[in-house]
């Protein structure tokens, strides 16, 4: 009998190795194009959050014939005139008495992420009595899912948009038309005020609805979130501070290390425009052991790699690049500058 000699056919490792190779090449090629792709649908998703925002604004208007407030920090029942508090947001002192009664405590100093609940389909949520719940529950679309997924951060929950306060701030409440945290007179010339404040309605937007930013993005780092001075405080219950508004026009200093911790004091001090700015570039700043310094900044910015997003007060929504110009990007803060602007 004859026996035939078989051979067995395979790979040999060479050839494996430069299989692996190009299949690792593709694959170097292909992230970045997917990276894109879920970057696009991610952007489109935040202005999809800020349009319904938006909307949510002028339907509170058509209810209420004004804009919704920047909320306010006080005790329910002090004289209006002795409201100087700083920190740090809206006080029912009967409010677990009341929610334990099942009755709804006083929430006239929450801010418009509150008040607009009714309008973007979360009525259910704005009727809950419990402050403890309300705190508790995420809104989808108060997150920017470039920057992250709705989180509830102890028991409390936050907010990736701000109200646009114009080019002034001071932080706390004060009586209506005095000083702002007590030591100097505020200018409210931003579409959003603070809610002892005279009322501002779409006619007090002078210089024109699609000129002026009514909502945008805050400027957080990445490695800051729930820690620094705006985001660190609940949605619904922060008062009028950096949690609630942004502003633009001005300059800003921060101790600044490309990104990295920057060790308070020591690091190179950065002062940048008050303009939008990516979060990369946000403050990071820790002492000399290492340890986080809580760090309170004013500026719009985002996630996103080449801008920020904003919803005008007109109800469309634009991206505003990082390097706009800062006299352009003061004018379109506030509402009655009569500036003539240009955001192209």
């Amino acid at each position: 009998m004859q026996h035939r000699a078989t051979r067995r056919s395979g790979f040999t490792l060479i050839e494996l190795l430069v299989v692996i190779a190009i299949i690792a090449v593709l694959i170097g090629l292909l992230l970045p194009a997917v990276q894109k792709v879920r970057e696009a649908a991610a952007r489109m998703q935040c202005s999809n959050n800020l349009k319904q925002l938006g909307l949510a604004f002028h339907s509170f208007h058509d209810a209420n014939s004004k804009l919704p407030k920047g909320g306010r920090d006080g005790d329910v029942g002090a004289p209006n005139n002795a409201q100087t508090r700083d920190c740090c947001n809206w006080t029912d002192p009967n409010a677990s008495t009341k929610n334990a009664a099942g009755i709804m405590d006083d929430r006239t100093g929450f801010n418009w992420r509150y008040h607009v609940l009714p309008y973007i389909e979360q009525d259910n949520l704005y009727k809950v009595v419990s402050r403890a719940q309300l705190y508790s529950s995420p809104v989808k679309i108060y997150y920017c899912p470039t920057r992250r997924a709705p989180t509830v951060y102890g028991a409390g929950t936050r907010c990736d948009y701000n109200g646009n306060a114009g080019t002034d701030f001071d932080n706390g409440t004060a009586r209506d038309g005095g000083p702002g945290g007590s030591t100097r007179v505020q200018a409210f010339n931003g579409p959003m005020v603070r809610e002892n404040v005279a009322d501002v309605p779409i006619t007090g937007i002078t210089d024109g609805t699609s000129n002026t930013v009514m909502l945008g993005e805050k400027w957080l780092h990445p490695q800051r979130h729930n820690a620094d001075g705006g985001d660190n405080e609940n949605t619904m219950n922060a008062g009028w501070d950096q949690c609630v508004v942004r502003i633009g026009g001005g300059t800003y200093s921060y101790d600044y290390n490309n990104g990295q911790p920057a060790v308070q004091g020591a690091a190179q001090v950065r002062t940048i425009p008050r303009t939008p700015q990516p979060d990369r570039d946000a403050p990071f700043v820790v002492n000399s052991s290492g340890g986080a310094v809580t760090i309170w900044n004013e500026l719009f910015g985002s996630s996103h790699p080449s801008g920020c997003n904003f919803v005008l007060c007109d109800g469309s929504v634009r991206s505003i690049r990082f390097g706009i110009d800062p006299v352009v990007f003061a004018g379109v803060c506030t509402r009655n500058g009569g500036e003539v602007v240009n955001m192209d």
